[in-house]
């Protein structure tokens, strides 16, 4: 709980620091992002308590429940769903958008894990096995991937590889299923089913300063910002590049420039270890469980934060291509950050009840 806490605080001061200025000139309040942040971290908070109050023994019981919930929300995003940067992802819960994607990813998480922890240790490797737990995951990412969202399935593909390999399925398995999806992939991308906008982000990684006032702007923008923080950065809130909104929306996809930029090499360092702190623990909290449902659940979740943290982070030091990921506790996000929390909350019922009852 130290580790988010701290987490949620440098995102909290890096969203008002990128935000204020444009806030105060667009004459509004210069601390409205702040306190929406804040107001999604309480929500968190009382989430990721309920979740800690539930024995997760239940959650195998009430994945189907849970499961069936996230799908049927994505199926009203298709169908009523908001859009924003070229997606439909969200629904308009009142004044409230909520993004059905960021349940998806917990929801496969808790079916794979109650999924495998009931096949008999015979059946866990089996190409059966395999292939279905395959099936539960490819339906929300078809789905997600229509909005059109290509981070969010990856992240549940990731998470799908994770937790087969932890849960024992063979490698020759997992291998032929991999070249599968590269097979698709290059079908897809060939018969035009990925988007323009899509593939000029992946082409701008392998050439980022082709276009540098289009596909490339975010990278060569991340990567001045990051730079010029050098060793110890700038300053809290001196950031030139957050404060004259050099790069667009940074408050989610591109927080981690601010850190740069402001806290420079030795607050980058910093939080990098709080997300690796993070990680850590959710690996040893899987390694401790007292059975197989908690030791997958809480792998699934670590392979959800660590997807996230490799694919933000890296695409602003330009190791990876530029997608809309968010930087768990950190970024600004609502669906994401109660999401997070409600992760955290099983993590902390399996920890809590990592030794079994002898009578």
């Amino acid at each position: 709980m130290a580790v988010v806490l701290l987490l949620c605080t440098y995102g909290a001061l890096m969203i008002y620091s990128c935000t204020q200025a444009q806030l105060a000139e667009a004459r509004e309040s210069p601390g409205r992002m702040l306190h929406l942040q804040l107001t999604w971290i309480v929500l968190g908070l009382i989430v990721m308590l309920a979740a800690m109050a539930l024995d997760y023994d239940r959650l195998a019981s009430l994945s189907p429940f849970i499961y069936g919930l996230a799908l049927a929300l994505l199926m009203l995003v298709l169908i009523v769903g908001q859009s924003a940067h070229g997606s439909a992802r969200w629904l308009a819960l009142g004044p409230i958008r909520a993004q059905p994607g960021e349940l998806a990813k917990l929801a496969v998480i808790i079916l794979l894990g109650s999924y495998l922890a009931s096949r008999s240790p015979g059946e866990q490797d089996s190409f059966h096995t395999v292939a279905r737990s395959l099936a539960y995951v490819l339906v929300p990412a078809v789905m997600i991937f229509i909005q059109p969202d290509l981070g969010t399935p990856l992240v549940l593909i990731f998470v799908w590889f994770f937790v087969l390999f932890l849960a024992g399925a063979r490698l020759t398995h997992l291998s032929a299923f991999a070249f599968a999806f590269v097979m698709l992939f290059a079908t897809a991308w060939g018969a035009d089913i990925i988007r323009p906008h899509q593939k000029q982000r992946l082409t701008a990684f392998l050439d980022p300063d082709a276009d540098l006032q289009r596909e490339g702007y975010h990278l060569h923008q991340s990567l001045i910002a990051i730079g010029s923080g050098h060793f110890l950065g700038k300053g809290l809130f001196q950031g030139t590049q957050s404060r004259l909104a050099f790069i667009p929306h940074q408050e989610e996809d591109f927080i981690f420039t601010v850190v740069g930029e402001e806290w420079g090499f030795v607050g980058s360092v910093a939080m990098l270890a709080l997300l690796a702190m993070l990680l850590w623990r959710a690996l040893l909290i899987s390694w401790q469980a007292k059975d197989t449902l908690g030791r997958l659940l809480a792998a699934g979740i670590a392979a959800m934060f660590l997807i996230h943290i490799a694919a933000n982070i890296g695409m602003q030091l330009g190791m990876a291509p530029v997608k809309g990921m968010t930087l768990p506790f950190v970024s600004y996000g609502g669906s994401s950050m109660v999401i997070n929390f409600a992760a955290v909350g099983i993590l902390q019922s399996i920890h809590m009840r990592r030794r079994k009852i002898a009578f």
